[in-house]
């Protein structure tokens, strides 16, 4: 046997070898890395998968499942609370007696009776007055004249109160031009064209502009505001839809931008205090005037503790717990279940407890997108507690989503609007109608009075 032909065989076959695992020893570190990759991936897709309206700024139509509510039965039973019929001033009494009685003798009818009322809507018709303008002749000078409508008597088709009702239809209550023309032909047998309600919103529009520039200079007054926004499209293009408002008073405003811009033109120089979220443009407000909602803030917390990182979703859990047990502060606060040095005294122990949470996030490894809302949350802390001093304002911004969403309602039912003279229309009669139902008012009754009203 040829031993060293052998040995050079084993030497070269172990040099192989070596070369074969240290490839595989490469091959299995970039694997390695690939797969910690594609496992960060994961989580990161299975976090977004489990965004929904609950941890995040979604709208609840964009949820893709529909989680089963959790909150605890209240222990009322179901059902609304029985009010009872209360009777109405009749327009109409008939009195009814009874016959005779069964043993065939009359009945002594006595003082006193049984009420029963009936409600009926009685058929309506479209009443038409006709004026006769009368052409004449000057008798001195020849010249020839036409009379003119009475005093208060506009040259158009429609009178006030059908305006009013027009608008309202349009406006209030949603409906389609179409099916405004179709309500007025069917209901009110007044057959109009599909132009003449276009042409009615201008003409309602024009009459309720002195109301709306009241309303927008009570919003500059104002010593609070809730300012939220949403989309809108005008001629296919995107543009926002901006909600001012407080507990009296309520402005809708259509722009083409949801910048900084957009509020140095409406609030230039506002000194009240402001209740937004934390989106960017609202840094145009002093930190020192601006109340961070907490319902957004809450968001954040779940959205931390559905993360898959534990640690994390620890932090998460405890923000839960701090924000719950603000919003059962500030309520036992506002119906006087304790006093003001208590609740002074619980929210110092909060801010602690949550600045030392979100200090701890910022210290879970491979985060970053956790890090950057800890980071935001810390450099915008100062700003969560106005509610605190200040008693006027709320923690939350749920009045300017209550009363944003009308408006989103009529968004998807109307398919946005076409013109500037739509946008307009919009803000007025939305602003008037979220104004008249805070102040507890009858919005049509409202309207009628404000067309009536020469412009």
């Amino acid at each position: 046997m040829d031993f060293p032909s052998i040995i050079e065989d084993l030497y070269k076959q172990i040099a192989d070898l070596k070369d074969r695992i240290a490839y595989l020893e490469q091959e299995n570190k970039i694997l390695k890395k690939e797969n910690a990759r594609l496992r960060q991936e994961n989580d990161r897709l299975k976090e977004r998968l489990g965004i929904n309206s609950t941890n995040s700024s979604l709208p609840p139509s964009r949820d893709l499942y529909r989680a089963k509510k959790t909150r605890p039965r209240s222990g009322r039973k179901p059902g609304h609370k029985l009010q009872g019929y209360q009777l109405k001033t009749p327009d109409e009494i008939v009195r009814v007696y009874s016959g005779t009685c069964a043993c065939g003798h009359k009945i002594d009818v006595g003082s006193t009776y049984q009420i029963h009322q009936k409600m009926e809507i009685p058929p309506i018709k479209a009443y038409v007055t006709e004026y006769h303008l009368y052409h004449g002749v000057c008798k001195s000078c020849g010249d020839r004249h036409t009379a003119e409508l009475p005093e208060g008597v506009s040259p158009d088709l429609l009178g006030d109160h059908a305006k009013a009702i027009i608008s309202a239809l349009s406006g209030f209550y949603h409906n389609s031009k179409r099916d405004v023309q179709q309500i007025l032909h069917d209901i009110f047998h007044m057959p109009i064209s599909l132009g003449l309600v276009s042409t009615t919103e201008k003409r309602v529009s024009h009459k309720l502009l002195p109301s709306y520039e009241e309303l927008c200079q009570q919003m500059e007054d104002s010593p609070y505001l809730h300012i939220d926004e949403t989309g809108h499209k005008c001629k296919g293009e995107r543009g926002w839809g901006w909600m001012f408002t407080n507990r009296s008073m309520s402005v809708l405003k259509l722009t083409s931008s949801r910048g900084k811009k957009v509020l140095q033109s409406l609030l230039p120089e506002y000194e009240g205090q402001v209740i937004s979220d934390r989106y960017g443009v609202y840094r145009h407000f002093e930190n020192e005037k601006r109340q961070i909602c907490w319902s957004h803030l809450k968001r954040d917390f779940e959205r931390f503790a559905h993360s898959r990182t534990e640690a994390l979703a620890a932090y998460g859990r405890t923000l839960e717990q701090i924000g719950h047990e603000v919003f059962v502060l500030e309520k036992a606060f506002k119906i006087q279940a304790i006093d003001h040095l208590l609740f002074m005294r619980r929210i110092r122990k909060v801010k602690k407890r949550m600045i030392y949470a979100l200090k701890g996030i910022l210290r879970v490894p491979d985060c970053p997108h956790a890090h950057r809302v800890a980071q935001n949350l810390l450099n915008s802390f100062e700003m969560m507690w106005r509610f605190v001093d200040n008693r006027e304002i709320e923690p939350t911004n749920n009045l300017a989503e209550r009363q944003i969403r009308k408006y989103v309602v009529y968004r998807k039912k109307s398919l946005f609007t076409w013109s500037q003279r739509g946008n307009e229309f919009i803000e007025r009669i939305l602003s008037l109608f979220l104004t008249c139902r805070l102040q507890n008012q009858n919005s049509f009754l409202r309207l009628s009075n404000l067309v009536t009203t020469p412009a």
